[in-house]
């Protein structure tokens, strides 16, 4: 199993922040973990959406089919995903107002058998590290 998490300051006002961080069709911009979705993009959704994507950490691929089981815009999005082989995937996208602009925090937790021992620890210290990115990436794309 690996639960991290990553969260910085970003210059911009939270509907901003929101505006880029959450719409879908911007993922490949900023998150490092998102490889492309596979099939449709709902251009709106709320919770209980469905969609499928590729996921990729420390090289390992995976087809992800997600479900949103949060949507309060502008401060969280949460969404929940099973992959291939029993790994499942949680990630929460929360941003917050701040004196500078906005707060960004990405969560990630992968489970599954294939996650256990080693691995998952390699997997972990490697998720930790593209949050970090990402938030970085999310960042430069509101500067």
């Amino acid at each position: 199993m690996a639960k991290v998490s990553a969260s910085g300051a970003v210059p911009s006002p939270p509907e901003k922040t929101w505006a880029t961080a959450a719409d879908l069709n911007r993922f490949n911009e900023w998150l490092i973990l998102h490889e492309a979705w596979r099939g449709p993009v709902p251009t709106e959704f709320s919770e209980g959406t469905t969609l499928t994507s590729v996921v990729t950490v420390k090289g390992f691929r995976n087809r992800i089919s997600w479900r949103v089981v949060t949507y309060d815009e502008p401060h969280r999005l949460a969404i929940r995903g099973d992959g291939v082989g029993g790994i499942k995937v949680n990630l929460v996208l929360s941003v917050e107002p701040d004196a500078s602009g906005s707060i960004i925090a990405i969560e990630a937790e992968v489970t599954g058998k294939p996650v256990f021992g080693p691995i998952g620890m390699t997997i972990g210290r490697a998720l930790k590290g593209d949050l970090q990115k990402s938030v970085a990436n999310l960042g430069g794309l509101l500067a």
